[in-house]
């Protein structure tokens, strides 16, 4: 199912507007999230800014990482189609990708769905599905790391820390199936 650029995944229904509300479900695959990032990308006003902050806040987003476990014998070789699996007592550990752009900033590049990290070189590392709320707290335990960009070089939709702490503080839409 592709989103329009309405960010609905497949039905009419604007996201835009105080009662619209989504599932958990429709965000699963990052559709409906990457439809508002293409809607933000053609017309950058404060609406569509929020409904995209609002729909990040609820969704899981593709994060390039190096994945790292004190379990013994596990294969880390695992894929997108064939996860890895960790057993319930071991340790992981996930180490973001960073980027280092020309403005000297460093951003830790997130995706909002699988299709568009695939077209990336992503350098050997693994792909960790998290919610955006343990995005944060990856970027927060970062020293040099203060920016997510979303998309980076399909759409590269860059989260400052002012979009950030406005993307904390906008309610959720998610209403539970």
């Amino acid at each position: 199912m592709k989103a329009n650029v309405n960010g609905s995944a497949g039905n009419n229904k604007s996201t835009s507007g105080k009662g619209f509300a989504v599932t958990p479900e429709m965000l699963k695959n990052g559709d409906v999230l990457c439809g508002l990032v293409v809607r933000f990308i053609k017309n950058r006003n404060k609406e569509n800014m929020f409904s995209l902050l609002s729909c990040l806040r609820d969704s899981n987003l593709f994060v390039p990482a190096t994945v790292t476990t004190d379990a013994k014998n596990v294969d880390l070789s695992g894929s997108i189609d064939n996860p890895v699996m960790f057993p319930a007592k071991s340790t992981v550990t996930i180490t973001p990708q960073y980027y280092k752009a020309k403005d000297g900033f460093i951003y830790m590049p997130v995706y909002s769905r699988m299709e568009n990290a695939r077209q990336e070189n992503l350098k050997g590392a693994s792909l960790v599905n998290m919610p955006y709320e343990n995005c944060l707290e990856l970027l927060a335990s970062s020293e040099n790391c203060t920016r997510l960009v979303l998309d980076p070089h399909l759409y590269n939709v860059v989260l400052d820390e002012d979009l950030i702490r406005i993307s904390k503080k906008l309610p959720s839409r998610l209403k539970r199936e």
